[in-house]
């Protein structure tokens, strides 16, 4: 068969639908009504995940919620050139991998700086709230690089 012979046709689809956070609802509710960070810890091997989880996936038990700082440190990041289809953002952007303080893995988020040289690991960043918070991750609009 010949490239000439293939029909190809292009459309948008949107869908909507909801979505339940489950056991983590607390987590996104916080976010929203009182710009706090929550994460989980398991209550057998004391690990403080965030983003949080119902169960420890190491031990196999429930976990309990703490509430964790708005400050954190950069463990990984990188700068995006290129805009993801599914995602309205003004390139280029910075995703970091955050461990928040009191909290023993990382969270992925937008950090505000896009400069590499003012970029590294190790850098102190804080949580900046959108003004208007509707119970999504992005009630957290950023972090931002402090001194």
């Amino acid at each position: 068969m010949e490239n000439q012979d293939i029909v190809k046709a292009y459309y948008k689809m949107e869908a909507e639908f909801n979505y339940s956070y489950g056991r983590i609802s607390r987590f996104f509710k916080e976010l929203m009504e009182n710009k706090k960070i929550m994460g989980t810890k398991c209550l057998k091997c004391g690990i403080v995940f965030c983003p949080p989880t119902s169960d420890c996936p190491k031990c196999w038990v429930p976990t309990e919620w703490v509430e964790l700082g708005r400050k954190g440190t950069l463990l990984h990041y990188t700068i995006i050139g290129l805009p993801p289809l599914w995602l309205k953002r003004k390139v280029p952007f910075t995703l970091g991998l955050i461990k928040l303080d009191g909290a023993d893995t990382g969270l992925m988020h937008f950090v505000n700086e896009t400069d590499r040289t003012k970029l590294k690991k190790g850098l102190r960043v804080k949580a900046i709230f959108a003004e208007e918070r509707k119970g999504y991750i992005t009630d957290i609009e950023h972090f931002e690089v402090i001194s």
